[in-house]
């Protein structure tokens, strides 16, 4: 297993760099879930949907004293990342190689060896996240890759596409189902203080798992939201709206780091 020093200097490991540096700046650096009043105290309950490698656990595990936390991640060559990224942290932590959605079954997974932690039950839309780069080509390409700003605007569009293509080469992986109220039920859970959800285009799908009784049980949700999806459009508002229903005051992110290719941020605290 491969390991790699943190620009804080911890000790990782980890599947591809960029994955394991993107996501570090994302939770580290840019604090993205926990804004607007998002927090954890002594003793409280974690959900870590979407768990990848385990930096969010890790880092949440910081915040308060005696937390039990959650993990669910459905890709067993990232569970496995994740469980000795997840050893010796301050928490109980528990787990689970399985992905969650409406209803238990078995499906596959677009696991993404370059690119881990994009990996996804729904791929994106490959013509919109084509135009998306095309349309924000200096905010999304050359900031990252100086020497594009030379690329000739007709041969632009077919570098993309080359390059997410290789990017996002994928190993089709069985994975495991289960719905959130299957969790809450069997292990007894009377209230879930903070469900963090980075589920790649399936957010919908959890959050759908959940029992109308167990939504009581549920206080703060702090959730990537991702519209590039085939019928994705105004995903944000319509969860933010289904959300609203159940009781919580929503905040919704529309120029969070990827707005510009139709990821925003969503909290939701009762």
């Amino acid at each position: 297993m491969k390991t790699l020093t943190l620009p804080n200097g911890e000790v990782i490991s980890y599947i591809d760099k960029l994955t394991a540096l993107d996501v570090y700046d994302e939770i580290y650096v840019k604090n993205e879930y926990l804004r607007h009043g998002i927090h954890v105290k002594e003793n409280d309950i974690v959900f870590d949907i979407g768990a990848n490698i385990g930096l969010f656990s890790r880092y949440i595990a910081t915040k308060a004293k005696n937390l039990q936390i959650f993990t669910f991640e459905p890709v067993p060559i990232i569970f496995e990342v994740l469980e000795e990224n997840l050893k010796n942290i301050p928490a109980e932590v528990r787990n689970f190689n399985i992905g969650l959605a409406e209803r238990e079954e078995i499906t596959e997974i677009h696991y993404y060896p370059k690119v881990s932690a994009d990996s996804a039950i729904i791929e994106f839309d490959w013509d919109l996240k084509v135009n998306q780069f095309l349309r924000n080509y200096n905010e999304t390409v050359v900031d990252f890759i100086p020497g594009a700003k030379f690329v000739p605007k007709f041969m632009r569009k077919s570098i993309i596409k080359r390059g997410l293509k290789r990017m996002y080469k994928a190993e089709l992986v069985p994975c495991k189902l289960r719905t959130i109220s299957d969790i809450i039920q069997e292990n007894n859970l009377k209230t879930i203080n903070l469900m963090k959800i980075d589920a790649e285009n399936y957010e919908f799908q959890v959050l759908a798992g959940i029992k109308q009784p167990d939504w009581d049980k549920i206080q703060q949700i702090s959730m990537e939201v991702h519209e590039h999806i085939e019928g994705g459009k105004n995903l944000l508002d319509k969860l933010g709206d289904m959300l609203e229903e159940k009781g919580f005051h929503v905040i919704k992110e529309k120029n969070s780091r990827f707005s510009l290719m139709g990821v925003y941020m969503l909290y939701a605290k009762k």
